[in-house]
């Protein structure tokens, strides 16, 4: 079963006018194809083409014209989940580097003994600390009725973007190993490489905070 979105009001500009489908996958004249992507793997994406398909009224989701208002009440929520997952991943692969800069022996002492490596693990510790409680913040506001559209904005783009940097930088202190399939390191990064890009890529969530800075009406580009 898909969940389509199609516009139903050809008058209509932007998110209105659009209205939500349940399509059988069966459904003569519609087809998919999976992306072969770098990562997230275990969850494909792809493309959905209907082409002659004939979709019938009852098969609606909500009333005409409502799709996006309905589906938007989850996008806060969303975000900061999957800031979550990526801060979770990040903050394995730096439990894990953790303990081999303690162990790994260079020079006569442990790698962890040199500031080069510990600076860097220090500032990754505390950047995903603050991401985790920025989405942890999404939540409490959104449990108790507060708006918080620009702060699961805020936190999508920024606590994605640090677990990358966070996994790259262990990738880097782990040296070629850390780049080999022989750790999960490279398959993180990659994995959240793609949490950067679904739910809105960070341009989109910089849009909805510069709005939420400005107003809705932004000063003319």
């Amino acid at each position: 079963m898909f969940y389509v979105f199609a516009r139903t009001d050809p008058a209509a500009r932007g998110w209105r006018g659009l209205s939500a489908f349940l399509v059988p996958r069966e459904t003569p004249g519609l087809s998919f194809e999976v992306y072969d992507d770098m990562g997230c793997r275990a969850v494909p994406r792809g493309i959905v083409r209907l082409e002659g398909a004939e979709v019938p009224a009852t098969a609606m989701v909500g009333a005409p014209g409502r799709a996006f208002p309905m589906i938007r009440k989850f996008f806060d929520v969303n975000r900061a989940v999957i800031a979550l997952k990526c801060v979770g991943a990040a903050a394995q692969t730096l439990d894990e580097t953790i303990a081999y800069t303690k162990s790994r022996v260079q020079f006569g002492a442990p790698l962890a003994s040199f500031q080069g490596v510990a600076f860097p693990v220090a500032e990754a510790a505390t950047m995903l600390e603050l991401a985790r409680w920025q989405a942890y913040r999404v939540l409490w506001m959104r449990e108790r009725g507060i708006p918080c559209a620009s702060e699961g904005a805020m936190v999508k783009w920024w606590g994605t973007e640090i677990a990358a940097e966070v996994i790259h930088r262990c990738l880097l202190l782990h040296g070629h190993l850390g780049y080999t399939r022989r750790l999960p390191i490279e398959q993180r990064l990659r994995d959240v490489i793609g949490w950067q890009i679904g739910d809105g890529a960070p341009q989109i969530q910089k849009l909805i905070i510069a709005r939420g800075l400005y107003g809705k009406d932004l000063p003319p580009r």
